[in-house]
């Protein structure tokens, strides 16, 4: 098992990320943009790597029909999101408890840079299973930069065949200025399940 420790100790708004003023603005951009992405989505949606509710809060406000589910394997930003809002806390490997084609859409910010390739893998893997077909996935990742032990820099092409192993089909794709404009090595892709 992963050892959670650096990811519990960080369970603070900012978390490791030192954004000081333009946190709110940045938050509400992500937001804004997944809400977005999402279109129509029908039925519950999926915070993956949902940290402290950070993105679950402003999307679940701006979805107010949808049921919102924050998934993190770390329990104090679990504890910490459940402090300020209430969706349903679960481990990432919940995943698989979900019904095939249940799921109206989903997200994963942040996350997936901290993450090695055959765990990547699996939640897409899994995320292409429960979503219903014609369901979004809106996913950023980081595209250069040092590797490092929790940190995954992946090329566009690579971005692009994990999405399309696990059966996606990519609908836009953009560097972070058509988002927040605060990183110029991340890559945000929304993908499809097919309908």
């Amino acid at each position: 098992m992963t050892d959670l420790t650096f990811w519990d100790d960080n369970a603070t708004p900012a978390g490791v990320f030192n954004v000081g003023d333009m946190y709110d603005e940045y938050t509400d951009r992500q937001a804004a943009f997944i809400v977005e992405q999402l279109g129509d989505a029908d039925g519950p949606l999926i915070d993956l790597g949902c940290g402290i509710g950070r993105l679950s809060r402003p999307i679940a406000e701006a979805i107010p029909d949808a049921l919102v589910f924050g998934m993190d394997p770390s329990s104090a930003m679990r504890v910490k999101a459940r402090t300020s809002f209430d969706p349903v806390y679960a481990y990432m490997s919940s995943l698989r408890l979900w019904r095939p084609d249940s799921v109206g859409g989903a997200w994963c910010v942040l996350t997936f840079q901290h993450l090695p390739d055959d765990t990547v893998k699996q939640h897409l893997a899994d995320l292409y299973s429960i979503l219903k077909p014609g369901a979004r996935l809106v996913t950023q990742w980081v595209t250069s930069g040092e590797d490092a032990p929790m940190s995954y820099p992946r090329p566009w092409q690579q971005i692009h065949d994990l999405h399309s192993d696990a059966g996606f089909e990519l609908t836009w794709w953009a560097g972070d200025h058509m988002v927040t404009g605060y990183a110029l090595d991340w890559l945000w892709v929304t993908a499809e399940k097919p309908a």
